[in-house]
């Protein structure tokens, strides 16, 4: 089912009543779910409700059978070391704890969809002329970096979770720099490495 952003890519969003997204905080209305039946859109807990036990049905390794974000997240303590939770067609559901300063890195062909669960999380983004500018993000807020961005992350400490091609590096098609001991370079790990 689509999930639906209005306006800018790259905007803090959240779902509105009707299911929509559009504004900040869309952590609490999304785990409401909603059903808009004009677009399409079937927020998180509508889909988890019409797909049944569709929905925990995963891979190996992965949360199976529910439990959620929080119960993954217990699972490890790594920062910048995400961990597979889900999939949906070819694209990995990852969830990660964030601490420090992560390495400016660009994805070519892939947007980076993050939604944070807890703490806060800062994504600087460097426009093509060069000119930086930081996102300020709280729990409940998402933000989608476009392909092709360079963009650094950086946390006092939260944990955020990540929608993404499988296969999408962490420190993506390239970097800048060396690469923080703390930050691991993956396309996601297992919930039990």
């Amino acid at each position: 089912m689509p999930f639906e952003v209005a306006g800018e890519v790259g905007l803090v969003v959240e779902a509105d009543g009707g299911g929509r997204v559009s504004g900040r905080g869309a952590l609490e209305q999304e785990a409401a779910g909603g059903v808009d039946a004009a677009s399409g859109y079937v927020g998180v807990g509508a889909q988890a409700e019409l797909a049944g036990e569709a929905a925990h049905q995963v891979r190996d390794g992965a949360v199976q059978g529910g439990g959620g974000p929080g119960q993954a997240l217990a699972a490890f303590d790594d920062v910048y070391s995400p961990r597979i939770v889900g999939r949906v067609n070819d694209y990995d559901v990852k969830v990660a704890h964030t601490a420090g300063e992560h390495v400016w890195h660009v994805h070519e062909h892939t947007d980076e969809f993050f939604l944070v669960i807890d703490g806060r999380f800062a994504i600087t983004l460097r426009e093509p002329g060069g000119q930086e500018r930081a996102v300020e993000l709280s729990a409940g807020d998402i933000f989608v970096v476009p392909k092709g961005t360079e963009h650094k992350p950086a946390s006092p400490g939260g944990a955020i979770l990540m929608f993404e091609p499988s296969g999408t590096l962490t420190t993506g098609d390239r970097h800048e720099g060396d690469i923080p001991a703390y930050v691991d370079t993956t396309a996601g790990r297992d919930i039990g490495e």
